[in-house]
């Protein structure tokens, strides 16, 4: 679309009409609220060392240690590549390690390492407070139709 908007009107177009193509687009909505939300977790975050995203995942792994690889790849919604490269970085900081299943040596657990359990407390009270102060700005009712919003787009076949 920005690129049809682009080749049509040209530099000119970048202004007042592409804010209103924008605010009408909910793809770029989305994302601009989720960097919101995101920067916001990441400035609390960040006192721990771990970026938002390994946040989610510390929140994750304490909901179920000892987690395949491929379970947490679906659970946080990331690729297994994606997902190496997070843990790559959690495990050289000594918060997880992983594991060969004792039944099938191919298959992989994330466990948590003692520092990992040690800020289990402080990161779970961090998720609750970050959740909500989000949710605080909205109604009950609008809560209700925000999820139910979000449960369609992410249940729907594009």
């Amino acid at each position: 679309m920005i690129c049809y908007v682009y080749k049509k009107f040209g530099y000119k177009f970048f202004g007042y009409k592409l804010f209103m193509l924008f605010r009408e687009c909910l793809c770029f909505n989305l994302g601009k609220a989720a960097r919101k939300l995101s920067r916001v977790t990441g400035e609390k975050v960040s006192k721990f060392g771990i970026t938002t995203t390994q946040f989610f995942l510390l929140i994750a792994l304490y909901e179920e240690e000892g987690i395949t690889i491929t379970n947490l790849a679906q659970k946080v919604a990331l690729d297994k590549a994606t997902l190496t490269g997070l843990l790559d970085r959690l495990e050289r900081d000594s918060l997880i390690e992983r594991r060969p299943d004792c039944r099938d040596r191919r298959v992989i657990r994330i466990h948590l390492k003692e520092k990992a359990l040690r800020i289990k407390e402080e990161i779970q009270g961090l998720y609750n407070e970050i959740n909500s102060r989000f949710l605080s700005i909205f109604s009950e009712e609008e809560k209700e139709i925000f999820e139910s919003i979000i449960s369609k787009i992410d249940n729907a076949e594009f």
